[in-house]
């Protein structure tokens, strides 16, 4: 969501060093290592930035436009993001855009892994060459692609690109309903 769906507010470095985490790797790992305690704090430092992202979101341009579009061309939308429900909430009410899955962090399994995809899949009937992953970090490409879908980098202005990986990318809407 926050990267693909809104212009990236969360800002990762103060978020690892508020919640004690280390300033490199995975967060989530990071955090379930943690004793229960310092654990749970974590969260909270989390679950305050997001909040305060939420109050913040600025839509990247034309993703209500292009979703719209893609709902009347019957294209089932998906989203999956290590956000908590709450938030992806807050992106419905504001945009008044409906997925026909949503997949939070509170799902056993969290990206990189596959699981998401592959429920997603399962309950739309597709196959995995018919889907496209689409995201602005590497751990959406790593899921995609374990998934066995094709998969959109979506770059953002002064982030690391992880296009390379990817089998396509983008850095607006206006591309991403180009290429699809």
């Amino acid at each position: 969501m926050d990267g693909t769906l809104t212009v990236p507010l969360l800002d990762f470095g103060l978020i690892r060093k508020e919640a004690g985490l280390p300033p490199a790797g995975d967060i989530v790992s990071a955090l379930n290592s943690m004793p229960d305690e310092n654990k749970r704090k974590a969260w909270k430092v989390i679950e305050r930035h997001e909040a305060a992202a939420s109050v913040e979101m600025r839509l990247q341009d034309g993703v209500v436009e292009s979703l719209v579009i893609l709902r009347k061309k019957d294209v089932r939308l998906g989203l999956l993001t290590r956000n908590s429900r709450r938030s992806v909430q807050s992106f419905m009410e504001v945009t008044g855009i409906q997925f026909d899955q949503v997949i939070t962090r509170e799902y056993p399994f969290m990206k990189p892994r596959p699981e998401p995809v592959i429920h997603m899949l399962e309950k739309w009937k597709l196959n995995p060459d018919e889907a496209l992953v689409v995201g602005d970090y590497i751990h959406d490409i790593e899921c995609g692609r374990a998934a066995g879908t094709r998969t959109c980098f979506f770059a953002n202005p002064g982030s690391t690109s992880y296009a390379e990986f990817a089998d396509y990318s983008v850095s607006s809407f206006s591309e991403l309903m180009n290429l699809l």
